[in-house]
């Protein structure tokens, strides 16, 4: 699946691409086929080709936008009234979409169990306020992608819980001094959630009309005192993920592990070839094994715009690629995409021992995972501005500025002045 949905640096455009709607064409005045418009950071050139071929009255047209202030481009075409029909929307932003009402609610447009193909805490993720905001159509639970070299060599055992992940790091870089267990990722916003959510933070929430932000609540706060003592010591090293230096890290096994949500499995074996064999997966740390949870980490909902004139066709276009077998399965093959219908999960890909890391079915543990991901996390209505705040104070973290710590603190100051700048009422 790659980074492709993970790492979006979502910063304010100053200059807009304008894009040509997709409703009012010439064809559908003489009474041809609708014509719809789907913006997509992938290659959806075949999924489509399928429905096209299956749906003569309504045809469909992909569009891949890159990911650069993708956003920012998306509002602006919908408040000019020539945005796409239909709408990639990862998960972090669906808030952000509904806020500036740009997504159309799918409620009663949509097959009548169409939850019931969904894990709850997905379903979730755009079932909000009573209202279906789109689609999902691939999620990225987390585990823990280690060097089996590595651990061999340094006689290290695999992590079940975050205090032993902690004790494998200090026994692993005593032993050797240039080798760490993982790094301290500058730029993941993404992450940082991740390893939140499964501690059971919330970092938003509604009460009435007003929303509650909490970004450094007891949850997040355990996370950050686990960090910030690792960074103290130097157990880990300091390092913008997917920077050159870091992919040369995880090559050579002077970073051990990386914890990473299923999309790094394909991204690690297109990325890092020469450690072909040398990997493993296993289960995220837990904070409690008893009640185990886990972190997610990327994702999207397919949406239909608020300014489509075509929503209910374009509501079925969206079920039918993320729910029909034969365009999940060429999702999967093609996009290599960890589906979110449940029944993706039965593709025979998922079964098959992956040579990259050493024979092992590494989608067994992520299929686990997935029932596990705690279904209570909310985004905010504006993370198109907290995930850039997020890299500007973990950044000072890793140069020794402040501690993890400050900088929540430091992020759930700006993003209460955010909201309160954009009109949103906010209790502290």
């Amino acid at each position: 699946m790659g980074q492709r949905r993970h790492r979006f640096a979502v910063a304010a455009a100053t200059a807009l691409l304008a894009f040509t709607a997709a409703c009012g064409t010439a064809a559908e005045e003489s009474g041809g086929p609708v014509e719809l418009t789907f913006w997509t950071f992938l290659d959806n050139s075949a999924e489509v080709e399928i429905w096209n071929s299956k749906n003569p009255d309504t045809k469909v047209k992909a569009e891949k936008v890159p990911a650069q202030d993708y956003y920012a481009k998306l509002q602006a075409a919908v408040k000019a009234g020539n945005a796409p029909d239909v709408a990639l929307v990862e998960y972090q932003f669906v808030p952000s979409m509904i806020a500036c009402d740009c997504l159309a609610d799918l409620t009663g447009k949509v097959g009548a169990n169409l939850q019931e193909r969904f894990p709850e805490w997905v379903w979730n993720q755009v079932n909000q306020q009573g209202k279906l905001y789109g689609v999902p159509q691939d999620i990225a639970p987390m585990g823990l992608f280690y060097r089996t070299d590595v651990f061999s060599q340094y006689g290290l055992t695999v992590p079940k819980t975050w205090d032993e992940y902690a004790a494998q790091a200090e026994k692993l870089h005593t032993a050797d001094p240039s080798k760490y267990l993982a790094t301290f990722a500058t730029n993941e916003a993404g992450q940082w959630a991740g390893l939140a959510w499964q501690a059971g933070a919330r970092w938003f929430g509604t009460e009435g009309d007003q929303w509650t932000v909490s970004m450094n609540p007891p949850q997040s706060q355990r996370v950050a005192d686990l960090w910030q003592d690792l960074i103290s010591r130097k157990l880990v090293k300091a390092e913008p993920d997917f920077s050159t230096g870091w992919v040369s890290d995880l090559t050579s096994g002077t970073v051990a592990s990386w914890v990473a949500p299923v999309w790094a499995g394909s991204y690690l074996k297109g990325s890092m070839a020469a450690s072909a064999g040398k990997w493993a997966v296993a289960p995220m740390p837990q904070w409690d094994p008893a009640k185990p949870q886990v972190g997610n980490w990327g994702g999207s909902s397919i949406s239909v715009t608020s300014s489509s004139e075509h929503v209910d066709q374009a509501a079925k276009f969206v079920e039918w690629l993320n729910t029909d077998q034969q365009s999940l399965n060429s999702l999967i093959t093609k996009s290599s995409i960890f589906p979110a219908d449940k029944s993706g999960l039965l593709d025979p890909s998922f079964a098959k021992p992956q040579e990259f890391y050493g024979g092992q079915k590494i989608y067994e543990v992520f299929s686990e995972a997935a029932k596990q991901v705690d279904p209570n996390f909310t985004w905010g209505p504006t993370m198109t501005s907290a995930f850039p705040a997020f890299t500007d104070e973990f950044g000072k973290v890793a140069n020794g500025e402040q501690t993890v710590s400050q900088a929540l603190d430091a992020l759930q100051r700006r993003t209460v002045e955010d909201m309160g700048k954009q009109g949103f009422s906010v209790r502290n």
